[in-house]
């Protein structure tokens, strides 16, 4: 395109055309050399990215979408086993005391003839008590015996220790006959305690369930029929429906833990006593049927303690002196815990019943340390029997059988 004056604008071609037309008045040359572009033309440089920009909020949030269809149930899970141990608490003088010997006692008064006597023995200790720790040693039969902590050899060595007298001759229980009703509980679980030791004692105390810390302590069989008592805290959960009263204490398993406890129900004070190489927790127990992994008994001997051996799981009972609170000695019965429902133990001797607690199957002798032959029925299996407990005074057998307390008469060979 070129420019005229009359700034129209004309095609060159048509300008060329127009000149050849003239026949030489106009020449056409090369073409010249491109002009400048007008300022407003002059095209711009291409800008480099810029850096990026910061982030922003973010946005609101979005409408929630519709619930999904409830899923199937899982399967159950299986029951957990008893829990760890609590922490132990901080020991108290109402609980546990422990000290030197006291003073020696004063001399002795001077004989009625002669010179005046020796002095006397020192003064036995002042409100002193054990909680003995046992240090378990094997012997060549696989038993096992027990060191204490403390000087409760000595006091043995002074004679103080409890002397077991001789087992009456034929004392061996050959049937149980006559069950009666005492009445009907609220758990299927628990154990119903009178004073295996006290003659004169009419109290009665129950443990409903097989764990807690509480007691009911009823003054007589009236009270305990109008449901009239009082609660007792014995300071430690409990564990199992093995425990007894003996000579104005509880005796129980501590919950989680391989130790007894002794609980003065007068003093309120407690004491323990550790058992090592015994199954106390994960569901081990010597009796499954009742949930129980220690059984403490009583008869004609003293005090006893059942137990299942940690080491090949068999039968174990220790006999143990009441006034030090420590084990005397340990008999392994080799009766393996699998088979047994409950037992129970009378004039030194061992009865075991078989899984459904229908008959006595098994017998065994702590005193002669051998087993017995001996076998009797018990009750129909059925239920659950949470307690079998003989008490020497009256020679009668009490149980805790399908949420009832009964009682069986008990029927010796030497009764013949």
């Amino acid at each position: 395109m070129m420019m005229m004056m009359t700034y129209s604008m004309v095609p060159v071609r048509v300008f060329v055309d127009l000149c050849n037309s003239t026949k030489g008045i106009c020449l056409t040359g090369p073409p010249g050399a491109p002009g400048l572009p007008g300022l407003d033309g002059i095209p711009g440089l291409n800008g480099s990215e810029g850096i990026p920009g910061p982030k922003g909020d973010p946005g609101a949030e979005g409408r929630r979408g519709r619930r999904g269809e409830k899923g199937d149930p899982g399967d159950r899970g299986d029951m957990g086993g008893p829990g760890p141990p609590g922490e132990k608490g901080e020991t108290s003088n109402d609980v546990i005391i422990e000290g030197p010997p006291g003073p020696a006692g004063p001399p002795g008064a001077p004989g009625p003839v002669g010179p005046p006597g020796p002095p006397g023995l020192p003064a036995p200790p002042r409100n002193r008590t054990h909680r003995v720790h046992l240090q378990p040693a094997h012997t060549s039969a696989g038993l096992l015996h027990a060191v204490p902590n403390d000087d409760t050899s000595a006091e043995k060595a002074a004679g103080r220790t409890q002397v077991v007298p001789p087992k009456k001759a034929e004392c061996i229980v050959k049937s149980v006959t006559n069950p009666r009703n005492i009445s009907k509980m609220e758990s299927t679980f628990g154990a119903w305690m009178q004073d295996t030791a006290l003659q004169d004692d009419q109290r009665i105390w129950v443990a409903n369930h097989f764990s807690a810390h509480d007691v009911k302590e009823y003054r007589s069989i009236a009270a305990f029929q109008n449901n009239t008592s009082d609660t007792i805290n014995v300071r430690r959960f409990f564990f199992g429906c093995g425990h007894i009263v003996h000579n104005g204490s509880i005796y129980y398993h501590i919950a989680g833990t391989f130790e007894i406890a002794k609980f003065h129900l007068q003093t309120r004070r407690l004491y323990t006593l550790a058992i090592e190489n015994a199954l106390y927790h994960n569901l081990t127990y010597l009796l499954h049927n009742s949930k129980t992994y220690f059984k403490v008994a009583a008869d004609e001997n003293g005090l006893w303690l059942v137990f299942a051996s940690s080491v090949d799981g068999s039968i174990m009972a220790a006999q143990l002196d009441e006034k030090t609170f420590s084990v005397a000695s340990y008999i392994n019965t080799t009766y393996p815990r699998t088979k047994a429902g409950n037992v129970f133990i009378a004039c030194g001797v061992l009865y075991v019943t078989d899984a459904k607690d229908s008959k006595v199957t098994y017998a065994f002798d702590l005193l002669k340390g051998k087993p017995v032959n001996m076998t009797f029925d018990l009750r129909t299996p059925s239920g659950i029997l949470a307690m079998l407990s003989y008490y020497p005074k009256s020679r009668h057998l009490y149980v805790w059988d399908s949420s009832y307390v009964k009682v069986y008469d008990l029927h010796f060979l030497s009764d013949d």
